[in-house]
């Protein structure tokens, strides 16, 4: 089973070869990181776990959808590597759930971002 791994970029081209980068900088980076303004008016800094929820809230919307679909494609049965810590909520952990759920539960996407 695919798991999450801590590293940067170039610490995954030591790894195997079934080690994918997908923090800062890649194309599969959370665009919302800890400590960013927190959408909600009355709230502080985002947590790691609220910048997490919102990339999962992000792919799960009619464009995200696109995105979540290729994404797990891709990354299906491959080790993730990011630089957050392993006790943290990481979008890695997202991504991995969804490269690796059953292609049955996948949608499809479509123009006008509804499930087939």
């Amino acid at each position: 089973m695919p798991i999450r791994r801590r590293g940067s970029a170039h610490a995954t081209s030591t790894l195997s070869g079934s080690c994918v980068y997908v923090g800062r900088g890649s194309r599969y980076a959370n665009p919302f990181k800890a400590g960013d303004p927190s959408p909600s008016l009355c709230r502080g800094p985002m947590t790691a776990e609220e910048a997490v929820d919102l990339f999962a809230a992000t792919l799960r919307g009619p464009v995200g959808r696109c995105y979540a679909e290729r994404f797990a494609r891709a990354l299906q049965g491959l080790d993730l590597v990011c630089t957050c810590p392993l006790d943290v909520p990481c979008h890695a952990d997202v991504l991995l759930r969804l490269a690796n759920e059953s292609e049955q539960r996948r949608t499809t996407c479509s123009l006008e971002g509804t499930s087939r």
